[in-house]
């Protein structure tokens, strides 16, 4: 069968078509892990920082729109509630920067990480010190999950990265 298409086909149509040799090289380069990890796993540090600052984007305008109403339901006062949302709004900024960098800028990255754990211990310090309700004290909890999840997931990618990425 694979000889009655070849022979139909003109000189002309041969020499764009693929030959047995390019096909084996090609598919030998595309299933090399070295050649497909390093954008692998740029590509999803990159899709983790921006999920990072959806997330951020959506808290700080929570936070700003409804000070408020989250003061009421946490029991945290509305001055911190407010700080917060602002330095999310830098945090966010900080976030978008770094995973547009063309290559990934390690240090930036792991500024973001130890951002991350910094936020989980002042969630655990808010608690401890404030007289939250019941709510607040679960919201303060939710949140400070969400970011150690990103705060593991942003490590783990940046582990993952080839050395020959930036510093």
């Amino acid at each position: 069968m694979t000889s009655e298409v070849i022979d139909t086909m003109t000189p002309r149509t041969r020499r764009f078509r693929c030959t047995p040799t390019t096909t084996v090289r090609r598919s030998t380069m595309a299933a090399s892990p070295a050649l497909t990890a390093a954008p692998t796993s740029e590509r999803t540090l990159r899709r983790v920082l921006a999920a990072d600052a959806l997330v951020g984007l959506v808290a700080a305008l929570g936070l700003l729109a409804a000070t408020g109403l989250y003061a009421r339901l946490t029991g945290l006062p509305e001055q911190v509630l407010r700080v917060v949302g602002l330095a999310l709004i830098g945090y966010v900024v900080a976030l978008v920067w770094t995973s547009r960098a063309r290559p990934l800028r390690r240090r930036a990255v792991r500024a973001l990480v130890v951002a991350n754990w910094a936020w989980v211990a002042a969630s655990a310090v808010l608690i401890v010190t404030t007289p939250a309700t019941p709510f607040g004290v679960a919201y303060v909890i939710g949140q400070a999950v969400v970011v150690a999840g990103f705060a593991v997931a942003e490590a783990r990618g940046l582990a993952r990265l080839p050395d020959s990425s930036a510093p």
